[in-house]
């Protein structure tokens, strides 16, 4: 019976019975385990912060305590009290910075400063009142508003260069138009927005709106129908009279361009010459660019007609870079303008579910508080903790373990000092680059926020271009701001990474040994399996499989790989 029980795959096969029976039981139970678990670990959360820092400032306090000549417990307190006045110091001086940029770029994102809407045309004009929030002597709008700006700025910059705007032959044939379809045009605006029909109803109108015609939208004519039955026949007639205006015009544009002659439309192909060949007044431009917006409007809405006009008004089905690509812009820009709209709501329903967590937010104030006293009680109580796990380990093999304990002791205690250090150093990099721009005159916002967000994500593989980003856009979106000024705020996130490069080496050494991708996965795999716990733990859960592996796992596997070798190698011959 012993021997059966010593046989390996009857070991393997026992564990992995007693972990499948372990399994079901926790997912039958799970109803009073998971309640259990989850107090566990919110208790647990807290108790091993606290033992991580307590383990980073141990040798600290013991090298105080070795070489001063002081108490445990008074080293532990005066380490514990200068830390705390510097991280004092730091918050009274850097935190109150940090919090009223912080607030200004929230408000900045969504709302912009203050004012008062005097003509209630939903934006600033000069001369209105604003709120000067950052006193920089101007008014600052919201960072949507900017953004939507700046990228119709440039994509009117690509569209004049693939020729898809209209130019001011394009304009001024488009007056030719608006006066070409005033009457049915007007009339129609006037009965949709309540007006009463003038005149008696037509003898033979059209049976229907025909959603090819321009205009209003076949669904926006019908709802008025159902509302006032008695416009049917005054509005199927009236697009008509349009449609036909529209018709005629675009085969008059066409005409101008070298098609086929048509008698009937000579004197309106003259008069489209001439307003393409004069130039518009003020009022005339205005008028004729809010009707190309509609137009447009109506275009990306799917509209066949509007389409047809726009086609003919940026030069024609030949003009460079085609009416594909026009389509392809209009795309991109409906896109662009939907999610911006749609930022404000969006950062409206993250304060409202942070509003309703307000549980959360005591319970990590409470933890916040709760770190520091057990790391405290943990310093004084390392020496004996130490003991204890001295006494639990076998005589037999309590040499080998205890030199594995020091070298994951040694690995992990050098990865956190290291890394805050790095951390503290880069923020310091960030934050002075982006201040030694802005002596340049190249404006960052919130350049010190950035800056010390630059420092404290270079643990994390990539996130510095995360934060990288919204920094060069808000600088790209500042008065006078020119590519180069976007280039100088990617040169200053390449000094945070080559600076972290270089400190790396030096302060980590080969001390660590862990490399990146192996810190990603025991992450990863660390934070799935037990969440903020798991985060927690994971650098010395990776640094111990590590030192186990080298130790255990490498030499047998070598063996393993040795006693098959020379089993598979042939005998050696008597000489």
């Amino acid at each position: 019976m012993r021997e059966l029980l010593d046989h390996p795959w009857v070991k393997v096969l026992i564990i992995a019975t007693t972990v499948a029976m372990c399994s079901f039981a926790l997912r039958e139970t799970a109803s009073v385990t998971l309640p259990v678990v989850n107090a566990v670990l919110d208790v647990a959360v807290p108790v091993a912060i606290g033992f991580v820092v307590a383990y980073v400032l141990t040798p600290l306090v013991d090298m105080i305590s070795r070489r001063v000549g002081f108490a445990r417990w008074v080293a532990a307190v005066g380490l514990f009290a200068g830390t705390t006045i510097l991280l004092f110091g730091s918050l009274v001086l850097f935190v109150p910075l940090l919090f009223k940029q912080s607030a200004e770029l929230a408000n900045q994102i969504a709302r912009g400063e203050p004012y008062v809407d005097r003509d209630v045309n939903g934006r600033w004009d000069a001369g209105e009142p604003f709120t000067d929030i950052n006193r920089n002597g101007k008014f600052d709008p919201s960072v949507i508003s900017r953004i939507t700006g700046w990228s119709q700025d440039h994509q009117q910059s690509i569209k004049r260069m693939a020729n898809l705007t209209v130019d001011d032959a394009g304009l001024g044939i488009l007056r030719v138009y608006l006066d070409e379809t005033r009457v049915p045009r007007l009339e129609i605006e006037r009965l949709l927005a309540g007006g009463e029909p003038s005149g008696s109803a037509p003898s033979d109108p059209p049976m229907g709106w025909n959603p090819a015609w321009p205009g209003p939208t076949a669904a926006d004519v019908e709802q008025a129908i159902v509302r006032r039955p008695q416009l049917a026949a005054h509005l199927y007639e009236l697009g008509r009279v349009w449609a036909d205006a529209h018709h005629r015009v675009v085969i008059a544009v066409r005409t101008l361009r070298g098609g086929p002659e048509d008698p009937d439309l000579a004197t309106l192909v003259e008069i489209l010459r001439a307003a393409a060949a004069g130039r518009l007044d003020p009022e005339a431009r205005a008028e004729a660019m809010a009707s190309l917006r509609r137009i447009e409007d109506a275009d990306q809405a799917g509209s066949a007609s509007a389409r047809e006009l726009l086609i003919e008004l940026r030069g024609g089905e030949g003009s460079f870079g085609g009416q594909a690509l026009a389509a392809a812009m209009n795309k991109v820009e409906g896109a662009v303008r939907s999610n911006l709209d749609r930022v404000p709501d969006r950062i409206g329903a993250w304060a409202e579910a942070s509003l309703s967590n307000l549980g959360a937010i005591g319970g990590l104030l409470i933890d916040t508080i709760l770190v520091p006293i057990y790391a405290f009680f943990l310093v004084l109580a390392m020496p004996q903790i130490r003991t204890g796990i001295k006494d639990l380990i076998p005589g037999s093999h309590r040499d080998g373990t205890l030199r594995i304990i020091r070298e994951v002791e040694r690995a992990v205690s050098a990865f956190f000092r290291g890394r805050l250090i790095i951390c503290l150093l880069c923020a310091l990099i960030g934050v002075a680059g982006f201040l030694a721009l802005q002596m340049f005159g190249i404006s960052v916002p919130y350049g010190i926020l950035f800056g010390v967000l630059l420092g404290l994500v270079t643990p994390i593989p990539m996130a510095g271009i995360v934060i990288t980003v919204p920094a060069v856009a808000l600088t790209m979106i500042q008065p006078g701001a020119t590519p180069i000024d976007g280039a100088l705020v990617f040169v200053v996130y390449g000094l945070v990474q080559a600076t972290e490069a270089v400190l790396i080496p030096v302060i980590l050494g080969r001390e660590v040994e862990i490399h990146p991708v192996w810190l990603i996965i025991a992450l990863l795999l660390s934070g799935k399996l037990l969440g903020v716990l798991g985060l927690i733990l994971a650098v010395p859960i990776a640094a111990t499989v590590r030192i186990l592996g080298r130790e255990y796992l490498w030499p047998r596997l070598r063996a393993w790989a040795a006693r098959g070798v020379e089993a598979v190698q042939p005998p050696k011959e008597d000489v």
